[in-house]
């Protein structure tokens, strides 16, 4: 009962909350993943593989993980954005099993995105759904982004495919590992883009940092990049991140997570949203 409650007041607030003309459709749809997750909970013999959003089917491994990157998408609106035209070039690092790019083809339907998934069977299911769902102008990439070119051990869990904590990094505490390919992003970055997202599991201050040495963060406009702490024990990536984008041209916000102080424990992921500060008048 007390789910039930919590679930309701969940939709009334996605309802309050949302975008005039999809407040119903999202509430509804909210409180349908909801009760799925509660069967799933009730009894193992409930098992969700595939789920219907705005009109098309999406196939999943896992459907807490599903849930929850669809509120992040849909509900807090995390990956939100304002590109100058409604056709953005868009960089999508961490892509999964593609939630992101709907998101984004749903927002601009004739977007470009070029996505990144180095997991194997999570690149399998990201393929499938974007092929299922025709979204056109869309180039997959089976390769991790990070801080050079070559193989790379990569983590994971085969008892968890898709899982959102897959990393480069050991600190993930997923104990399997596989070789995936490692390319750097400045090698995909030749014209302007409107978004970067980077959601990399502990390659994120790499990859900046190689943008940064290739001179190719210019080149992008607005970036959306989560910082996952837990992952660099070792120093304070955080600070060391919006000083970058600070000396970079870029103004930042937290958007969502709370940055607590270098060493601290217990220390979520923050994801920063940056954008380009103005030019001063009269420089090009």
């Amino acid at each position: 009962m007390v789910f039930a409650w919590r679930a309701l007041g969940e939709a009334l607030g996605t309802f309050r909350a949302a975008r005039s003309g999809e407040k119903l459709e999202l509430a509804l749809l909210l409180l349908r993943m909801k009760a799925k997750h509660f069967l799933i909970k009730l009894s193992p013999r409930f098992q969700f593989r595939r789920e219907r959003l705005f009109g098309r089917a999406m196939e999943c491994h896992d459907y807490y993980d599903f849930l929850c990157t669809f509120e992040i998408l849909y509900i807090a609106r995390d990956y939100r954005f304002n590109p100058s035209s409604n056709r953005p070039v868009i960089v999508d690092c961490g892509s999964n099993i593609g939630l992101s790019v709907l998101y984004f083809k749903r927002e601009f339907p004739e977007c470009k995105v070029t996505a990144f998934e180095p997991d194997p069977a999570t690149f399998a299911l990201l393929q499938r759904n974007v092929a299922s769902n025709g979204m056109s102008g869309v180039a997959l990439h089976n390769q991790a982004v990070c801080g050079a070119r070559g193989e790379f051990d990569f983590f994971h869990d085969p008892a968890h495919p898709g899982s959102v904590v897959m990393s480069l990094r050991p600190e993930c505490g997923l104990g399997h590992r596989e070789k995936v390919e490692g390319v750097l992003l400045s090698d995909f970055i030749n014209e302007d883009v409107d978004l970067l997202k980077v959601d990399v599991e502990g390659a994120e201050l790499d990859v900046v940092e190689e943008l940064v040495r290739a001179d190719k963060l210019r080149r992008i406009d607005q970036i959306i990049v989560e910082y996952h702490p837990a992952l660099f024990p070792e120093r304070d990536g955080l600070s060391w991140l919006q000083e970058t984008l600070d000396q970079n041209g870029f103004k930042w916000e937290v958007r969502s997570g709370t940055p607590v102080p270098y060493g601290a424990p217990f220390a979520g992921q923050v994801t920063l949203y940056a954008t380009r500060r103005p030019r001063p008048a009269g420089k090009a």
